[in-house]
């Protein structure tokens, strides 16, 4: 569209910056220059770009600037667009910032929000559910082979906990009211608790077995409830496997830095809150630990999507997905597995090689029946409880998914793994131009040292050589020559 001339602006409208920068170096891989979270997003867009990509937030605080640039013929991309609702501040702001955009493109693998409020520029039938004018779902994924199938385990066990004076215990069979439902689910998930153990234990073994089937770089992902969770949760991960894991708290400074660190790395496991929840690209993570007591599908959904995207090899591929047996939990696992049954009935060629491993597996769930426990009580555990049931999603690994052998882990320093780049990548516009105005910033001091100037002095006097307002509006080649500028200054 932009070679054709039907458009000569592209915006990408994310819900993190962090989904910004990817959106922006995966643009650069075919030619299109994004600027990601420019630094005067309330002022004209630079030059020297294609377009930009931001926040739903950063168009909320300034969405006059986008329908004045909207002049221009734009190409308009909402990443997961249930972050706007039509009445919402965020929907609101969208609406009149891009109403009048030439183009605009919806991608979504959960077009709903959990309050049921419509989403802008998206059209539903009669009974309220949302139209799209293109589908491409798991199913077809499945079937096409791009995207992996997954595996759940649900792990039960005896949880006790103390609630107005009154001790309860019950494993997740138990109907109980929706408080202590709530309660035994939070006791499930302490992270110094028996129940947690089991299932860092398990996942990491998990995660050996995937790497030794030939995915060697294969990574494990913690969702935990809050900071202080996932730190304590980081902690048992170091003790169990010698390897301190990567933390990523939130949407904050660095964030994105460590999660592209750890996706281009070998690290073994990336603990994070909401973080990596939703459109963060980590195709090499192929085991989970779901352990947030969040229960709406939207959440579950997007946690999911964190394992299903496949790599080039190896060719055979499964992710798991390791959570508590809630029966909230286990109804929604089981909505995804429909969705495996329908990938059969688009592929039949795939039926028999699907009935091959079903035999090779546990007899399958459904939601309500009993799960095979393992106890937080600390009980030894016999081979019976280690037989653990799954639900199974399309299975095409050669994995042991049965009675667990004995596994055992090779000694290794507490520390975390100095991270190891397998694919190093060429340096996109927005990066390079990150870099110049930090060498700016470097060469200012520099100057400011030798000649008693001011930061503030030095930087007006380059910017009028250069005829450019500020640092933040120079393109790629004012900043190279604003830089050759200074280097020359530091020579006389």
């Amino acid at each position: 569209m932009l070679s054709s001339g039907r458009v000569n602006r592209v915006v990408v409208v994310a819900p993190t910056t962090h989904i910004c920068r990817q959106w922006a170096a995966d643009a650069a891989r075919y030619g299109i220059d994004l600027e990601p979270n420019r630094p005067n997003a309330d002022g004209p867009e630079t030059t020297d770009f294609h377009g930009v990509t931001v926040t739903y937030q950063t168009v909320a605080a300034g969405p006059g600037v986008h329908a004045d640039a909207g002049r221009r013929p734009t190409l308009v991309i909402a990443d997961e667009p249930h972050h706007m609702g039509d009445q919402a501040s965020w929907g609101v702001s969208a609406r009149r910032a891009f109403d009048h955009a030439t183009f605009r493109l919806l991608l979504s693998g959960t077009p709903f929000r959990s309050d049921n409020e419509a989403i802008p520029w998206v059209s539903y039938d009669e009974d309220g559910v949302s139209s799209a004018d293109f589908t491409y779902g798991y199913p077809d994924a499945l079937v096409d082979r791009v995207c992996r199938p997954i595996t759940f385990l649900p792990y039960d066990g005896e949880m006790e906990w103390s609630s107005d004076g009154k001790v309860w215990n019950a494993d997740f069979d138990l109907v109980l009211p929706a408080a202590e439902t709530a309660r035994r689910l939070r006791t499930a998930l302490a992270a110094d608790g028996d129940w947690m153990g089991e299932v860092l234990r398990d996942a990491d073994a998990r995660l050996s077995e995937v790497r030794a089937a030939g995915h060697a770089d294969a990574g494990g992902l913690v969702v935990a409830s809050d900071q202080d969770h996932a730190r304590a949760i980081a902690r048992r991960i170091t003790f169990i496997t010698g390897e301190e894991p990567e933390i990523v708290m939130s949407d904050e400074p660095g964030a994105s830095a460590r999660i592209a660190a750890f996706s281009e790395s070998d690290q073994r496991w990336l603990v994070s809150v909401l973080m990596v929840s939703e459109g963060v690209d980590i195709p090499r993570l192929r085991v989970g630990v779901y352990a947030t007591a969040a229960r709406t599908e939207l959440f579950f959904r997007q946690v999911v999507g964190r394992f299903i995207r496949t790599t080039p090899a190896p060719k055979r591929q499964m992710s798991y997905l390791l959570l508590p047996a809630d029966s909230r939990l286990k109804q929604l696992a089981f909505e995804i597995e429909k969705e495996r049954r329908h990938a059969i009935e688009l592929g039949p060629e795939l039926a028999d090689e699907l009935e091959e491993l079903d035999q090779e597996l546990p007899e399958r769930s459904e939601p309500g029946e009993a799960f095979t426990a393992l106890s937080s009580t600390g009980a030894e555990l016999d081979d019976a409880i280690l037989a653990q049931t799954t639900m199974q999603l399309f299975a095409t690994d050669d994995l042991d998914t049965g009675p667990k052998a004995e596994k055992t882990l090779a000694p290794a320093p507490a520390k975390k793994k100095p991270l190891k780049s397998l694919a190093p990548k060429s340096e996109s516009a927005y990066a390079i131009r990150e870099r110049l105005r930090e060498e700016r910033k470097e060469l200012v001091a520099d100057v400011s040292r030798k000649t008693g100037e001011s930061y503030q002095q030095i930087n007006a006097r380059i910017n009028r050589e250069l005829g450019v307002a500020s640092v933040s509006k120079a393109t790629r080649e004012e900043l190279e020559r604003g830089n050759e500028l200074l280097e020359r200054d530091l020579r006389i």
